[in-house]
């Protein structure tokens, strides 16, 4: 059986998702997600997925045409993406 901390991890897995994008896909509330994901975040599993962020900078992306995150503001959801650590911890979980 995989932990609900796992579950979510999976449901990022190179696919950053906002909030509302993730309750959706895992047909849970915001309110009951935003709990584990501070958890997560807190752990160093999970980070906003913002320009110049860990592994998501449009800079030399082909695909900045079609990125949320590409231009000069930040958006204003928040789109979360797994860290190193979290890849990793996923893939010991799997």
């Amino acid at each position: 059986m995989t932990s609900p901390l796992s579950t979510i991890l999976g449901s990022l897995a190179g696919n950053p998702r906002t909030l509302p994008e993730l309750s959706r896909h895992l047909g849970s509330s915001p309110e009951a997600l935003e709990g584990m994901l501070r958890t997560l975040y807190a752990g160093g599993y999970v980070q906003e997925a913002v320009q110049g962020n860990g592994d998501c900078s449009c800079n030399g992306c082909s695909l900045k045409s079609m990125c949320r995150n590409f231009g000069d503001e930040t958006p204003d959801f928040h789109l979360l993406r797994l860290t190193e650590r979290g890849e990793k911890y996923l893939k010991r979980s799997l």
